[in-house]
């Protein structure tokens, strides 16, 4: 966990993807959407998915089964619009 890292107030974004979406293609719809509404984001960084408390997503949280996101939102017990991640530049975990 990378406690230097914070969210950006007023930098998210709703991404629309399938329930069934994996860590990377999650990833990949966030930077889409973030290169299509930001001008300065910069897609051709290193770029990854972090949870809330900034650990890298890779696996479900207590688990080692791979991210899913209809798995995470049986994990929180959240409405999909209310689960919230972040991506975060230059981190690798």
């Amino acid at each position: 966990m990378n406690l230097n890292w914070r969210p950006i107030r007023g930098s998210r974004r709703a991404v629309s993807v399938p329930k069934s979406v994996g860590a990377d293609e999650l990833l990949k719809a966030a930077m889409q959407k973030f290169a299509a509404h930001d001008r300065y984001f910069n897609s051709a960084a290193l770029w990854t998915l972090r949870y809330p408390d900034g650990s890298e997503v890779c696996s479900l949280p207590e688990t080692d089964e791979p991210f899913q996101l209809a798995k995470y939102k049986e994990q929180l017990m959240k409405d999909y619009q209310k689960i919230v991640l972040y991506i975060a530049p230059g981190m690798a975990s």
